[in-house]
């Protein structure tokens, strides 16, 4: 028996040296975050019903089955609200995501938040900007350590379904990965935030400039910031937010939220 502990021991150690990436940072299996514990010919079975997924699927591994099981596809764009010469960016909240049976990074991340909200200890997101635009995917705090999955990579229609692009990530903190995300990233990274909750927060911006504004009053760790540049956190109270799409029925009759995403 104690052969044997050995002989896991060992092989855990070489796993973790072998997944090493940078100081504090090694890819994992998703896993380490919860078993699989459905088949996909059951997921073929899942509503797109919301609450049905919340309380049904309890894992990262088990929602990676489901949207490639559902067929989830990309779609590019958001809800755009324009106050002045700013425009307030709005994505679709984690139910209607679901419903929808597609989404942005916004969406998505939305969605995982969602369904795993009562599984982890924290579920939250990583936002960042650089010169031309914005991103956002999710982290999970699990047993005192950080995991970083983008859910849009998981998709049969994504460009990125790549070995590299759908690892997820542990690190010891937040700060760590970001450091090491912005080192990998091929974007010139200007901000950077995190944020734990259920929903995306809109960001506003000016055209073609880096700023991020985030609703005042939100709660949010900055990440990273560009002072030498003036780019820097800011707030500004929301404009108009859009209500939400109450059930799946008005979502799939209204499937472009309204005329003005894009």
């Amino acid at each position: 028996m104690a052969m044997m502990e050995m002989l896991r021991e060992a092989k855990s150690q070489i796993i973790r040296k072998l997944s090493y990436l940078s100081e504090g940072v090694y890819f994992v299996s998703p896993e380490e975050l919860g078993e699989q514990q459905y088949y996909k010919r059951e997921m073929y079975q899942f509503p797109r019903e919301p609450n049905y997924l919340n309380e049904n699927i309890n894992t990262v591994t088990d929602l990676i089955l489901y949207v490639r099981s559902s067929f989830f596809r990309p779609r590019m764009g958001d809800l755009r609200v324009r106050e002045g010469e700013m425009i307030w960016h709005f994505n679709r909240t984690g139910p209607e995501t679901i419903c929808a049976n597609k989404g942005n990074c916004g969406g998505i991340s939305s969605m995982l938040a969602y369904v795993l909200k009562d599984n982890y200890e924290e579920v939250g997101f990583i936002a960042f900007t650089d010169q031309v635009g914005g991103h956002v995917f999710n982290y999970i705090k699990h047993r005192d350590k950080y995991y970083f999955i983008d859910l849009l990579n998981y998709l049969y229609a994504s460009k990125s379904m790549e070995h590299s692009s759908t690892m997820i990530y542990q690190a010891d903190s937040l700060q760590t990965y970001a450091d090491y995300y912005r080192k990998k990233a091929k974007k010139d990274i200007k901000m950077m935030v995190s944020y734990s909750g259920e929903q995306v927060l809109p960001i506003g911006r000016y055209h073609e400039e880096p700023l991020m504004f985030l609703p005042e009053g939100s709660r949010y760790q900055v990440l990273y910031e560009s002072p030498q540049e003036g780019i820097v956190v800011r707030e500004k109270k929301a404009y108009k937010c859009p209500e939400p799409l109450n059930n799946c029925a008005s979502i799939v009759q209204h499937d472009r939220i309204s005329n003005s995403e894009g």
